[in-house]
């Protein structure tokens, strides 16, 4: 029976899905081990950087608090362009290279929905979580800092929806993903308060009170009340400039149907309002009220609304719409967010603006606080704060390893898209890290952010790019696969020991079209001494196109051999999409497979060789947990012998513009153990038409195991407990189609997949 193209990606829909949900994989299990390593040395313009493996910075909040226990406030970064937290240490230094990444304490953290805050809600000296619900996208959640000694930094879920209380009536405090709430104890009584939104917006801000002093003489609890429908008598320019619309404004509420006690009417909203988007709130001028810095989704500016009245009765009564004016105004795209921290430990807090959409370089600025604590003065010193100690190429980083410039040390090429303010667009490149270091000890030093002028054929943001010699010339040639599924090849044009010299020679290789985001690997995986070519796709499967030329003459036909190679699909469940990128790699003459997806994951494949055609097996995943998620693009992997240790390393590209290294701990051992597992479970006939046989070698999996048949769907149709090594299955009661078998103990889980016909 043949299956159609269509329905044999839906099945391996459906068995990716399955797969999944029966194998667990960790990078504890022992089968395929990296290490993460951030002791290798990056330069740029000559300057060592000293945050290079981060994985770069695009649209973060940034928030402190203490990680390490010591008392001293280290620093939290949330990226909205991938969902990633990045945790930096402080080590006291008066400057702004006092922070150090650490890759270990994001776990600590929970799922961060949308945008985080911190505040010591409970007054224990330890900073609280506050981020969107986890149960309703329009509403507040809080986790608790129950650090301590012996367990070290963790988080309670104290409330997923923080409400409030209005008349006799209790509604779930209002925000948004994009409504982002301000934390502070605004009247000034020493609990903390909130500050939002009408649901329907108005221009207006919300006082959401905390009632924990009033109520119990203390500050440990989260009792809110709606207090007032238009705190500080102001309202923004709804729809128009980010602005002041009115000074000592009539209040007025559009989400809450009463407001003491009495019904006010509707207000019809604008249908778009483009002004309240983040808020944050801090005295800026000695009063003891709160003032207003306001990022507005369609400005450039940061917005400051002074409060002229007091803590208990806010009154806004003048604004500077270009903050700050007595200095050099906050000016990049995308609304800005606000943080008020003491990024170089002089004791006074200092103010980072950063952007939520478009800027993902140089847009990370630092105001040092030049005033004094009561009263802050801020003086612009930095553009790219903790960008400039990393390697970031600004968004969607695609990395390989390759010996450019044929010194016998591996380099590494990194596609990247840096946001351009002057065109509003993409500046899409290759940049190029030249290894300066020796074959056992890199050292990567930035060449040129624009290797081969790629940067001139206006590609759009999303490049990867793919080295091999596809003439047999002794040089290697470079394909690019584009956003539009397509493949770009410029022949290496350079003379016998001079740099690459490289041209577009096709500007549609070969006729080949995936669909969308085409990402290539040229790797002899048939190992028949000529260069095939694998391109993952948008879709999440990985298409095969065997080289049907010659080795000095590379020719793939334009459709692919297999257009769902190993049976793998990397779609993110809920989605269409997976955005896959495959990277082969041999490893003591055994092929395995890393291949990442926008989950924010690496996955590991092997039952390669001698089985190209057939399906693979996943065995392992580089993170326990996916280390970010995002809908449109995430990780992206490639790889090379860093060390000069006979094994591969990894280098992980993250849609935030940087990238990460990982060393293999010991390739020898999870080759032998792929090995082993190519044997451990057979199923004949293949497809079945009566009855199923399953022979397994037990020993492979400490004693009696398991033996389950699942249908697509994932549910059990039987179970057997294995007493000998070979258990026949009855399959005529069977209706047509794929089923699997898994067989699985306390050591080993094994999923085979067969198929029913009649």
């Amino acid at each position: 029976m043949r299956i159609l193209a269509s329905m044999k990606k839906q099945f391996f829909v459906a068995l990716h899905y399955l797969v999944l949900f029966l194998v667990t994989v960790s990078n504890s299990n022992g089968q395929v081990r990296f290490d993460r390593v951030d002791s290798v040395s990056a330069f740029i313009n000559g300057q060592p950087l000293s945050n290079s493996w981060s994985g770069g910075i695009n649209y973060p909040m940034f928030n402190a608090i203490d990680l390490d226990g010591d008392t001293v406030d280290d620093l939290v970064c949330f990226d909205r362009v991938n969902n990633r937290l990045t945790c930096y240490i402080n080590d006291g230094s008066s400057n702004l290279s006092a922070w150090h990444y650490d890759p270990e304490i994001a776990s600590r953290f929970p799922a961060i929905n949308r945008w985080l805050l911190v505040y010591d809600y409970n007054c224990d000296g330890k900073k609280d979580l506050f981020t969107l619900s986890p149960l309703n996208p329009a509403c507040i959640a809080c986790y608790r800092n129950d650090y301590s000694t012996g367990l070290g930094l963790r988080f309670t879920l104290v409330d997923p929806v923080l409400e409030e209380s209005f008349s006799t009536t209790t509604f779930p405090i209002f925000a948004s993903g994009v409504l982002i709430p301000a934390v502070e104890d605004i009247d000034g009584d020493g609990d903390m308060d909130i500050l939002g939104y009408n649901s329907i917006p108005d221009g207006r801000v919300i006082l959401h009170k905390n009632e924990s002093m009033e109520l119990y003489g203390r500050c440990d609890s989260l009792k809110f009340s709606f207090a007032n429908a238009c705190w500080g008598n102001f309202a923004f320019q709804v729809g128009g400039a980010n602005e002041v619309g009115c000074f000592n404004c009539p209040c007025r509420t559009s989400s809450t149907p009463f407001l003491n006690g009495t019904l006010e009417p509707k207000v019809e909203p604008a249908k778009r309002d483009d002004t309240v988007t983040s808020i944050f709130a801090l005295d800026l001028d000695g009063d003891l009220d709160k003032d207003l810095l306001v990022g507005d989704i369609s400005a450039l500016t940061t917005l400051m609304v002074r409060n002229g009245g007091t803590p208990i009765v806010a009154l806004m009564d003048s604004q500077d719409v270009n903050f700050p004016g007595y200095d050099i105004p906050a000016v990049f795209n995308g609304f800005h967010y606000h943080a008020y921290i003491d990024v170089d430990n002089d004791g006074l807090r200092d103010l980072i603006v950063s952007p939520n959409e478009y800027e993902n370089k140089s847009a990370q600025w630092v105001y040092k606080n030049i005033g004094s604590a009561a009263s802050p003065s801020f003086h612009r010193i930095s553009t790219s704060f903790l960008q400039d100690q990393m390697i970031d190429v600004g968004e969607n980083a695609a990395p390989v390893v390759t010996d450019y410039d044929n010194d016998s040390k591996p380099d590494m090429i990194i596609a990247g898209a840096v946001y351009d303010t002057a065109t509003s667009g993409y500046r899409t490149s290759l940049f190029y890290f030249r290894n300066t270091g020796t074959t056992s000890a890199p050292v990567f030093d930035l060449i040129t952010d624009d290797l081969a002028n790629i940067s001139t054929f206006g590609y759009s943001s999303t490049i990867y790019p793919a080295f091999g010699d596809l003439d047999n010339d002794g040089d290697k040639d470079l394909l690019l696969g584009t956003e539009d599924g397509r493949l770009q090849h410029f022949s290496n044009t350079a003379a016998s020991g001079n740099p690459p010299a490289y041209v577009l020679a096709a500007a549609n290789y070969m006729g080949i079209d995936v669909g969308n985001n085409c990402t290539p690997q040229l790797v002899d995986l048939d190992r028949d001494g000529k260069l095939d070519l694998v391109c993952g796709e948008k879709n999440g499967f990985l298409n095969f196109y065997k080289n049907i030329g010659t080795a000095s003459a590379a020719f793939f036909a334009n459709q692919p051999s297999e257009d769902t190679l190993g049976g793998i699909v990397l779609q993110v469940q809920g989605f269409a999409d997976g955005y896959a990128v495959p990277f082969f790699y041999d490893s003591a003459g055994v092929y395995r497979l890393a291949a990442s997806n926008m989950d924010g994951n690496v996955y590991f494949y092997g039952n390669i060789d001698g089985n190209i055609l057939g399906d693979y097996t996943l065995i392992d995943s580089l993170y326990e947990n996916a280390e970010s998620s995002r809908i449109r693009f995430n990780v992206s992997v490639g790889g090379g012998d860093l060390n000069n240790d006979g094994f591969v390393d990894l280098v992980v590209g993250q849609s935030s513009g940087g990238v990460s290294l990982w060393y293999q701990h010991d390739g020898i051992a999870a080759v032998q153990e792929l090995n082993g597992n190519e044997t451990v479970v057979l199923l004949y006939p293949n497809p079945t038409q009566g009855q199923l046989n399953v022979v397994v070698n037990r020993n492979a999996f400490s004693g009696s195991p398991l033996v389950q048949l699942f249908d697509l769907q994932g549910r059990i149709i039987t179970q057997h407990v294995l007493m000998n090594d070979k258990l026949t299955i009855p399959t005529g009661e069977l209706a047509e189609g794929m089923y699997f078998i898994r067989v699985v103990s306390s050591v080993k889980s094994i999923v085979r997949s067969f198929q029913v016909v009649h």
